[in-house]
């Protein structure tokens, strides 16, 4: 049996919706195993020579993790033996959500093996429930997997997902840094133990403006955008990041941390454009993804 999937990548927070949004974004990674081949791992694209390929890396541990979860009593999941190859698109941490893409590829894969739900049809709601369950569990993101899953704007409380149609004219603008990095488990220990109740009144507003923003009203982003729960204590880490930000703002362009950084994501209209990156940054002008994770089989 071949299984190709394709997640897309994700931006998570999207400003005030901390470890509440997410993003679909039109950059897919893909990965194909076969349990006809030669078994093996191999990777090309983006992080191509430092993903492990010994069977440790977050696909394969992912397709365990599943089949583990279907094991029945004291009977041991049956892992077949199959050859992997991913094609990478999405940057490694960089805030785009890769190894959440990873977790839901390795998830669907297993999924399709196991045959429950129907594998061909990855838009089913039992399939995807699934899914997102199990990668959630495995990655511990949440937003990143609803949107790699689901695809659009998706809002997540207490592992309910909720997915939103964009509104059409939205423009995304992924700003990467070509040679910073910040791992998630950093920028999380970054975070403050506590925050004012003003703070918190301004996100959980910024944060209802967001969806209105981000289904309606393109127009109120540059405002909707704005955060005071996790941006500041990051941009600590990613100086960078944060001068740049400050710069897209102070031009009226929507913009906010991707994720945890150091990545930014913007959103461009026709008076305002983000322009050339500064030196030592790539400019990705993906689109947003209607869908989500996408699976194939061939028997």
């Amino acid at each position: 049996m071949r299984v190709t999937v394709r997640v897309p990548a994700t931006s998570a927070n999207l400003g005030p919706g901390f470890d509440c949004f997410g993003l679909a974004l039109d950059l897919c990674n893909e990965v194909t195993v076969d349990t006809d081949a030669e078994p093996g791992v191999t990777w090309d694209g983006e992080g191509a020579e430092e993903l492990p390929t010994d069977g440790t890396d977050m696909v394969s541990r992912a397709i365990a993790f599943t089949l583990d979860r279907h094991a029945h009593g004291d009977l041991a999941p049956v892992i077949p033996k199959f050859a992997l190859r991913g094609v990478n698109r999405i940057p490694v941490e960089r805030g785009l959500g890769s190894s959440s893409a990873a977790a839901v590829a390795g998830v669907a894969i297993a999924q399709a093996w196991l045959g429950r739900p129907d594998p061909v049809d990855a838009d089913a709601p039992d399939f995807a429930a699934a899914v997102f369950r199990h990668a959630a569990d495995i990655e511990g993101h949440p937003d990143n997997a609803a949107a790699a899953i689901y695809g659009g704007f998706t809002v997540v409380a207490n592992q309910v997902v909720r997915r939103l149609d964009p509104h059409p004219d939205l423009a995304p603008v992924i700003l990467v840094p070509e040679h910073v990095r910040l791992p998630t488990g950093e920028a999380r220990g970054a975070l403050p133990s506590n925050v004012s109740r003003q703070d918190a009144v301004f996100n959980v507003g910024h944060a209802a403006m967001a969806v209105v923003a981000l289904t309606q009203d393109p127009e109120l982003l540059v405002v909707a955008l704005q955060d005071r729960l996790h941006e500041n204590a990051r941009g600590g880490l990613v100086p960078g990041s944060a001068a740049l930000l400050a710069d897209l703002r102070h031009r009226q362009i929507p913009a906010c941390l991707s994720g945890a950084g150091p990545s930014l994501l913007a959103f461009e209209r026709e008076d305002h454009v983000v322009g050339d990156p500064p030196d030592g940054w790539r400019a990705i002008r993906p689109g947003v993804r209607a869908k989500g994770v996408e699976v194939r089989v061939e028997e």
